[in-house]
């Protein structure tokens, strides 16, 4: 799931960002960090060199095996998918229309014409009808939640460049959800995704890969949608976040993603080199999601408690360095439909009363984190100090990365940190509707869902989901405390840098030199 994808607040890297920038100089006067993707359009020609966090040995070039932020990016310029999203609206990729039957439960799909793979071939509807097949067999170790909505065993081939796709529930915007969930395309009959054997569509085909090191790519020329600026593109992986700041400080790579608070808050000591921001609207989302099955997050008093009880503005300035702005408890802020409703203020007496009223004094709550993003620890141990004063005993349960989110674990816990980009509404709320200990069982919400992913008329779209966030602001479970900026440390002839999901994976398939 896409918000599993994430790196944690490390204390060795606050130290070793003084350490380097010590070696490096002295510092240079911090100023505030850069907006967009450099101020120059890439050049033909070059190698552009690039670090995400990787995911060690579990790294893979199966769109569908690997689980990593340096998958996602890589597996973007590799396969295409049949939409993508652009500032939140859908934008045809692969495919050109998915014109939706008048009952929703079905729809067109028309294909983009004149597309070839990697290896010369053409790319047909019988890919595509593979594809779906593939994305959601059982074996996947990340399906598709795609298949909780698209009936893969029933998509048909019209001809070449059309097929019909029966959906188990009603859709009204189709192309939404090809562009939102994982959809990559591969090619029909592949099992193999190695160096040799990986084949896509995308702007970049492969050449070299070692899991958990570094994968090379070189420009694939005949790319239906223009060929990329950079001659070659080198991905190099690491966990550590300091570590991807030091491969840019001693000139390994070019653009080093999602790098930690304290970097910016220090500065760097190199006028070749700028910290920079995806921006207010591609901010992540920080928070905590309660487990309404449990005592007492099953009594909404309590779980309004919580909200009225965590003081917003001191996680923001202790956990994101002032990086952020505080959040109102809604997911998906900058995607369409957002409600962007005033935050809570802080009242601990409401708070304290309302857990009496619920008889949860001294009770005993367990809330999950681990470190797969940038504070979710340290966020964990402040939300335990604050809930204090409200008569709560909270216990961080801390665990690895890799285990973070098993099922049966998270729901055994009364929480678990959480943090999501601006994704469309309907993602989001589809995931956490089916994540046992995360989903929100509440029927006016169910309704309202329902009708907002099945409308084809946007006045009633709109409606439903200022229904569904109203349920979810007056009663939900989810508490976000900030909407966190989204850094990057970059050479500043670095160009090109694009988000069409998320901004901790941007795609780079237009990506460069100055």
């Amino acid at each position: 799931m896409s918000f599993t994808r994430r790196d944690l607040f490390r204390t060795a890297g606050i130290a070793g960002a003084g350490f380097l920038l010590a070696a490096c100089g002295t510092s240079a006067p911090v100023s505030a960090p850069v907006a967009g993707a450099g101020t120059s359009a890439a050049r033909r020609g070059g190698v552009l060199r690039a670090v995400f966090t990787g995911g060690g040995a579990g790294e893979s070039l199966d769109p569908y095996a690997g689980g990593s932020p340096i998958d996602f990016v890589r597996h973007d310029v590799l396969f295409d998918s049949l939409f993508t999203l652009d500032n939140a609206e859908v934008v045809p990729g692969l495919a050109l229309a998915a014109e939706p039957a008048p009952d929703g439960r079905s729809f067109v799909l028309r294909l983009r014409e004149g597309v070839h793979w990697h290896d010369g071939s053409t790319f047909t509807a019988q890919d595509v009808a593979y594809s779906f097949r593939y994305m959601n067999a059982p074996e996947r170790a990340y399906p598709s939640q795609l298949g909780s909505f698209v009936d893969s065993a029933a998509v048909r081939v019209r001809d070449p460049l059309t097929l019909e796709v029966s959906t188990k529930q009603a859709l009204g915007d189709p192309a939404l959800f090809l562009a939102a969930f994982p959809a990559k395309m591969v090619k029909d009959g592949a099992t193999s995704f190695t160096a040799a054997t990986a084949v896509g569509t995308g702007a970049y085909r492969v050449t070299a890969f070692e899991a958990g090191r570094e994968a090379r790519l070189a420009r694939f020329d005949g790319y239906w949608g223009g060929a990329a600026p950079a001659d070659e593109l080198v991905l190099l992986s690491l966990t550590d976040p300091q570590a991807k700041v030091n491969t840019v400080l001693t000139g390994q790579s070019d653009f080093a993603g999602d790098i930690p608070f304290t970097t910016a808050k220090t500065g760097v000591a190199n006028a070749d080199l700028e910290i920079r921001t995806a921006g207010e609207n591609n901010r992540t989302a920080f928070g905590f999601v309660l487990n309404p099955a449990l005592r007492p997050f099953d009594d909404p008093r309590v779980r309004k408690a919580v909200r009225l009880a965590i003081d917003r503005q001191a996680l923001v300035d202790t956990i994101l360095l002032g990086y952020g702005s505080v959040g109102n408890d809604l997911l998906c802020a900058g995607a369409k439909y957002f409600a962007a409703k005033e935050p809570l203020a802080r009242d601990l007496d409401k708070a304290r009363g309302l857990v009496r009223e619920a008889g949860a004094e001294s009770a005993e709550v367990t809330i999950r984190t681990a470190e797969y993003e940038i504070g979710y620890n340290a966020s964990t141990q402040l939300l335990a100090e604050q809930l204090k004063a409200i008569g709560l005993v909270v216990k961080p349960q801390i665990v690895g990365p890799a285990e973070f989110f098993r099922p049966e674990a998270v729901a055994a816990a009364h929480g678990v940190s959480f943090s999501s980009g601006a994704v469309p509404l309907a993602v989001m709320y589809g995931r956490l509707t089916g994540f046992p200990g995360l989903a929100f069982p509440d029927e006016r919400l169910k309704a309202a869902f329902g009708t907002a992913i099945a409308s084809t008329d946007e006045g009633v779209r709109a409606r439903a989901w200022a229904e569904v966030q109203d349920v979810m602001f007056d009663r939900g479970n989810t508490i976000v405390w900030g909407q966190a900026d989204v850094l990057s440390l970059a050479r500043k002839s670095v160009a090109g840098i694009t988000v069409r999901d998320q901004a901790k994976y941007p795609y780079l398939g237009k990506a460069g030199l100055a």
